[in-house]
C-alpha cells in the first residue's frame, strides 16, 4: 500500500480573484504554498509523499471578468458584467458565431471567452502541479471541448456545447484527464444552456496511490434532486467499477447550507446540511466495494449575486466497510484547508 496526503482546498472567491490573470494565479499559488507547508516525508525515501491536491467546482466558471475588473466593477449583476465584457469582445463574439452558430447568447459568450479562460485556468494549475510536485485536480470551468486535446494550454473550440468540465494535472505539469460533468443540477445548470457530458466517457487515472478519478459535485450523489430526472446517473458506480481507489469530487454549493433544502419533497423538513449526507457521497460510498477515500473540497464566497457555502469533507471507507468522515471543515463559509494522510 503506497501512503498519500489527499488534500481538499475550501477556496474562498470574490471579484478581485478574476481581476486579472496575475490575480488568479496568485491565489491559486497561496492555496498551493499553504499545502507545501502540510507535506509530510516518504517513511525511508528522503522524499516528500505523493500528494493530492483538489480545487472547488466553477474554480474557474468566472474567468471570462480576467483583464475586465474596472469595466464591470460597478455591475450589479454577473449577467451585466457578462454583457460589457461581451461588448468588449464583438470580434471574437462575432467570429465564433459565425463559425459554430451556438444555440444561444450563453453558449456564444463562453465558447467565444474560451481560449482566454482556458489559458490562465490550464496554465496555472499545470504550472502549480509542476512546481510543487502534486497531483492536482483543478475544479472546473464551463468550456467547450478543446479540438487542440487535453495537454495544451492553447485552445481552440471543437463546438460550441459547453460542457462543466474539470482537469487533473500529474506533479510534471501535464494534463492527464478531462472530465465532463454528467448531472447537470435543476435550476442551476440547466438554465444556463450547458450540455451534459456523457457517463460513458467518466474515466481513471493511474497514479503511485492507485487509480483516481473525478466526479463534478452532483455527479457523486447517490440520487437524484428530484423526481423529474430520469437520466440521472450516479458516478461513483462508475468509477468504482473502473477500479477507483480515490474520487476527487469538486462542489460549489449554491444554497444556504443550513436552510431548507430546495428541493424537499411535501412532508420532508430536512436541510441542506442534512440532504448533502442523506443523497450525497457519504451515502454513496455505502453502495461502492473499491473506492476507499472521496476528497470533496466546497467553494465559498460571493462573486456578484452568486454566493456559496458549505464545509469541504475527506471520506474514508473504513476497514470494516464501514464509511466515515475522516476531517470536515469547522467552518462553511471562509477559506479552509483540509487534509488526511492516507494509505491506499
Amino acid at each position: 500500500m503506497q501512503s498519500v496526503q489527499l488534500f481538499a482546498v475550501q477556496a474562498q472567491v470574490d471579484l478581485d480573484t478574476y481581476a486579472s490573470a496575475d490575480a488568479f494565479e496568485a491565489t491559486m499559488r497561496r492555496h498551493a504554498e499553504r499545502i507545501k507547508a502540510r507535506r509530510e516525508p516518504d517513511e525511508g525515501s528522503g522524499h516528500l509523499m505523493p500528494a493530492l491536491a483538489v480545487w472547488p467546482e466553477n474554480i474557474a466558471t468566472f474567468l471570462p471578468l480576467a483583464g475586465h475588473a474596472a469595466a464591470v466593477a460597478s455591475c450589479k449583476d454577473s449577467d451585466a458584467a457578462m454583457r460589457r465584457v461581451a461588448i468588449r469582445a464583438v470580434p471574437t463574439m462575432l467570429k465564433t458565431a459565425v463559425r459554430f452558430r451556438p444555440r444561444s447568447l450563453n453558449a456564444l459568450f463562453l465558447t467565444a471567452m474560451a481560449p482566454a479562460v482556458w489559458k490562465i485556468w490550464w496554465g496555472t494549475f499545470s504550472r502549480i502541479a509542476a512546481d510543487f510536485e502534486l497531483w492536482v485536480v483543478a475544479g472546473s470551468a464551463l468550456v467547450p471541448e478543446n479540438a487542440l486535446g487535453r495537454n495544451t494550454g492553447e485552445f481552440r473550440p471543437a463546438g460550441a456545447r459547453v460542457y462543466n468540465t474539470s482537469l487533473t494535472f500529474a506533479p510534471d505539469g501535464r494534463c492527464v484527464s478531462v472530465v465532463r460533468k454528467v448531472n447537470l443540477v435543476p435550476t442551476q445548470e440547466d438554465v444556463l444552456d450547458l450540455s451534459a457530458g456523457d457517463a460513458g466517457d467518466l474515466e481513471v487515472v493511474d497514479t503511485p496511490f492507485g487509480r483516481l478519478g473525478t466526479l463534478i459535485c452532483y455527479d457523486g450523489f447517490d440520487e437524484a434532486h428530484t423526481a423529474d430526472e430520469p437520466c440521472f446517473t450516479p458516478g461513483g458506480l462508475i468509477l468504482d467499477g473502473l477500479g477507483a481507489d480515490v474520487i476527487a469530487q469538486p462542489s460549489a454549493n449554491a444554497w444556504d447550507w443550513n436552510g431548507p433544502w430546495f428541493f424537499n419533497e411535501p412532508g420532508e423538513s430536512q436541510l441542506r446540511s442534512e440532504q448533502w449526507f442523506n443523497e450525497g457521497m457519504y451515502r454513496h460510498m455505502e453502495r461502492l466495494t473499491h473506492v476507499r477515500y472521496t476528497v470533496n473540497p466546497q467553494l465559498v464566497g460571493t462573486v456578484f449575486e452568486h454566493h456559496f457555502e458549505a464545509p469541504s469533507l475527506i471520506i474514508e471507507r473504513a476497514a470494516n466497510g464501514g464509511v466515515r468522515v475522516a476531517v470536515q471543515s469547522e467552518d462553511p463559509y471562509g477559506e479552509d484547508l483540509i487534509s488526511v494522510t492516507a494509505r491506499v
